[in-house]
């Protein structure tokens, strides 16, 4: 299926260039820098990979924020993060080239490094925070660039550079409307740019606000009851959007090994609650029946959070003298955010056994032997009288970049202080209380009443930060007559910080838990690249050294080149090392709670349940920081040809390979439950475990911290069509970029053997963007198709070979979106209208028809958004 797509939009470009015959426009030469190197020179091939997005083709998409923009480009054809309801990153959003992580790949604007989000660790920088009406260009390095900015270019560099010497006034608006319910998103914006004999003032403003998607809202995420095989609704076997947190109380004896659950005596259907299902299947007692009482949650979470964002940038030069600039960059931008879950989860250890609610017979399990006094009696609840969790985040950026750049004879240099602050706070409201639970427990109130509602409620808080202070200079000089080098330096600070409420650190809240952490990091680098232009040859040799106080040093060397065969052909490679420093937060952050779903696959073989049929639950699990962490390194090289074809026609092919050692990363609880079944042992002294009652009891606990483990090696090949002409039924263009991953190979659970997973579960081999555009007289048409191959619909563990393999089966499909959009150039002004998603297709779903955790990151789950929009300039 992705062969016919290619051919078709091949086809569809060639079918263009052969439309007409007209002449490509000969480019201005200027001295120019470009992603990858600080060396500004005449605009020439740069021996790596670069995709180019104008403001054109930015325009063409119709998204509103330029992380959408980002998150359908194939580069990050693994998927990465978007606004997710309920958690303190909820206005997140990230770009992950070649499906490596998103910490993996660096953000830059205007080509400096900015601070990352406390939210995801000061790891990777928040898109939602940049303005979109601001953004002249982005430029894409895909290849590995520490060489040039230290850690986190493993995987590529997007650049997003911010509009400069600007001159005029733009206005813009839009509007658009969601056909899956009744969301809205809005934006306005304002641009302008005074010019000066000794300089420019560019300026811009912008607001723009979009509505949550709730899981009620879209069939796929809604809760859902199917009786499969006839025989009864059995618990995550038949269920989905419910959980066992409703009114189920858990009987435990470690002397006895008694272990049984039951729906609480008070359950029943109605207001939230689907009633009484058996849980054999899923619990594995030792006792039969068991039963859970369980709550819709997916009829009040959100899934996609509430954005309202505004901005201003600020961009100015002055010329001191003839040779002399000073040059300042200011960016101030504030998002809050709304999430929702559903009413507060959370135990109530030690219940009372008398209490109303209890189906046990205590008395009479402890007459009889079955039980002793060192029994538990646990209540998995869902205190809905408390009401939902509503979580509020206002985030704040402040970016601020003074600087002097200028030129000594045929030198030139530049030095500039930056200051990068992130601020996030975070209020959470309608909580438990375990203190104010122990309270009206004490005073004889009925927990489940107004009274112990008001009472139990907790309103959590966090308080995130982080900072980056730089001072940067460095100075390039011609060497020769075709020789140019440059040598720098830059010293960096971070802090970092994570401040949890005192209940929250405590463990004093239901559903709520993390303890308040600092960090800090003093970085000092020496960097130096040196340009050979000889002609048809051009070499690039780069090389950083990195001093970190708290790992060590590190130094990234690449070489990269690129000759011109004949004038429409050209040849490139590059060859680069870099590394990754451990996140702040991997070193120092907080422990954190999370309910993570998984297989529990040696309890499933232990109970005669079949590894196929072994169904997903929900376990409390428990994520830690570890100072001992240390760098990833990596090596990447790429080659590459360009060929110019006769009528603006242009092909390139690129290959490219990167390989990861040392690689540092958090198991997953699916992860630990592969590796256990494969009789690896967890130990408690790793920090990396499962805490069973018994061998093969269900585990209390899981607890997961960062780890240095194996490898990762990746490669693929990419291709860009693009041509454009003039013909008597007007201006054509068209582009294709494509990519195809070749291989995927690392570990394929903890511990567990190297495999290539190119093409397993949400890991698709294809990726692609054709975007069609006609210019005649006022009119333009953009036409935007963006294609995810398929990948695996099941990845399961297979003894047959013996070894603990992931094998996958089946196909989950692939996904085609079509964007329209139509404007006419008014001497009002431009007015437009598009259609995101014009088809309206629903995002890739599961065998189950789920749409689940790792799916939001591929497939988006809007649907077609129709929007208005004008633009007038002065």
């Amino acid at each position: 299926m992705k062969k016919k797509y290619l051919s078709l939009a091949i086809g569809s470009a060639i079918a263009l260039q052969m439309a007409s015959g007209a002449a490509a426009q000969q480019a201005e030469i200027e001295q120019i820098t470009v992603v990858g190197s600080r060396i500004s020179r005449p605009e020439f091939p740069a021996g790596s990979q670069i995709i180019q997005i104008d403001r054109e083709n930015i325009d063409a998409t119709g998204d509103l924020i330029i992380s959408d923009v980002l998150r359908t480009n194939p580069l990050n054809i693994g998927g990465s993060f978007s606004e997710r309801s309920g958690s303190s990153a909820q206005s997140n959003a990230t770009v992950s080239l070649r499906g490596l992580g998103d910490n993996r790949t660096l953000v830059t604007l205007n080509g400096r490094r900015m601070v990352g989000s406390p939210n995801l660790g000061q790891a990777t920088v928040n898109l939602n925070m940049l303005p979109m009406a601001a953004i002249q260009n982005i430029e894409i390095l895909a290849d590995g660039a520490s060489s040039v900015y230290g850690s986190d270019a493993v995987a590529g560099v997007v650049d997003i550079r911010l509009r400069e010497n600007f001159e005029g006034l733009e206005v813009y608006a839009r509007s658009g409307r969601r056909d899956n319910d009744t969301g809205q998103e809005n934006s306005v914006s304002v641009i302008g740019g005074l010019n000066h004999d000794r300089g420019n003032i560019t300026f811009a403003v912008e607001r723009d606000r979009r509505d949550p998607i709730f899981d009620r809202d879209r069939a796929y995420t809604a809760p859902w009851v199917r009786d499969s095989e006839g025989d009864g609704v059995d618990a995550y076997v038949d269920t989905d959007g419910y959980s066992y947190y409703g009114k189920s109380i858990w009987l435990y004896d470690p002397t006895t090994g008694y272990d049984q659950i039951l729906a609480a005596t008070s359950c029943s259907a109605g207001n939230g609650f689907l009633g009484e299902v058996d849980a054999v299947k899923d619990w594995a007692p030792t006792v039969e029946p068991s039963t859970y009482c369980m709550y819709g949650y997916g009829d009040v979470s959100a899934n996609k959070a509430e954005l309202d964002r505004i901005n201003s940038y600020v961009s100015a030069t002055y010329e001191i003298n003839d040779n002399l600039e000073f040059y300042a960059q200011i960016l101030n931008s504030k998002v809050k955010s709304f999430g929702r879950f559903a009413p507060p989860a959370a135990l109530w250890e030690d219940m009372p056994a008398d209490y109303p609610d209890v189906p046990f017979d205590i008395d009479a399990l402890l007459a009889s032997g079955a039980i002793t006094e060192n029994y538990s009696l646990t209540g998995l609840y869902r205190w809905t009288n408390i009401g939902p969790r509503d979580n509020y985040v206002t985030d704040t950026l402040g970016d601020y970049t003074f600087g002097l750049r200028g030129d000594f004879g045929a030198s030139t240099y530049d030095v500039y202080v930056q200051e990068s602050t992130y601020e996030s706070q975070e209020f959470g409201y309608y909580y438990l209380s375990y203190t104010g639970l122990d309270y009206v427990m004490a005073q004889g109130i009925d927990p489940f009443s107004e009274a112990g509602a008001a009472a139990m409620s907790a309103t959590t808080t966090q308080d995130n930060k982080s900072d980056m202070s730089k001072v940067y200079a460095q100075i390039q000089f011609p060497v020769t007559e075709s020789t140019t080098a440059l040598v720098g330096a830059e010293s960096m600070r971070f802090d970092y910080k994570n401040v949890y409420d005192r209940a929250s650190s405590g463990g004093f809240v239901g559903g709520s838990a993390g303890n308040s952490s600092y960090g800090t990091r003093d970085v000092f680098a020496l960097f130096g690249e040196v340009l050979w232009d000889l002609g048809d040859l051009g070499v690039n040799v780069q090389a950083r050294y990195d001093d970190y106080d708290d790992f060590g040093t590190a130094v990234s060397p690449s070489l990269a080149a690129t000759y011109q065969l004949t004038n429409n052909v050209s040849i490139r490679g590059r060859y680069g090392e870099a590394f990754l420093a451990p996140a702040l937060s991997a070193l120092y952050g907080p422990d954190s709670f999370s309910a993570e779903s998984g297989r529990d696959y040696a309890r499933c073989e232990n109970a005669g349940i079949a590894l196929t049929s072994c169904s997903s639950s929900q376990y409390n699990t428990y994520y830690s920081s570890n100072p001992n962490l240390e760098a990833e390194e990596s090596q990447s090289y790429s080659f590459g040809i360009n060929v110019g074809l006769p009528a603006n026609f242009n092909v390139d092919l690129g290959y490219y390979n990167i390989n990861i050692d040392n690689l540092a990363f958090t198991p997953s609880v699916q992860s630990l439950f592969n590796a256990q079944l494969a009789g690896t042992v967890l130990t408690e002294a790793s920090g990396i475990y499962i805490d069973r009652p018994t061998e093969f009891g269900r585990p209390s606990a899981i607890y997961s911290t960062g780890t240095n483990e194996g490898s990762y090696t990746t490669d693929g090949i990419d291709i860009n069509i693009s041509t454009g002409y003039e013909t008597r039924f007007g201006l054509f263009t068209a582009n294709l970029f494509w990519t195809e991953m070749l291989s995927s190979e690392g570990q394929s659970f903890y511990k567990g053997p190297v495999q290539d997973t190119a093409g397993f579960y949400l890991s698709p081999e294809s990726r692609a963007q054709f975007v069609v555009g006609w210019r005649k007289g006022n009119n333009n048409v953009d036409w935007v198709v963006d294609y995810i191959g398929t990948s695996g619909l099941n990845d399961t563990v297979d003894f047959s070979t013996g070894l603990p393999l992931l094998k996958t089966s089946g196909d989950l499909g692939d996904w085609t979106t079509h964007s329209l959009s139509y404007t006419y150039n008014s001497p009002w002004g431009a007015f437009g209208v598009g259609a995101n998603n014009l088809l309206n297709e629903d995002p890739i779903l599961d065998s189950l028809g789920k749409y689940e955790v790792g799916h939001p990151d591929l497939y988006d789950n809007t649907g077609r958004v129709v929007y208005f929009d004008w633009k007038y300039s002065f």
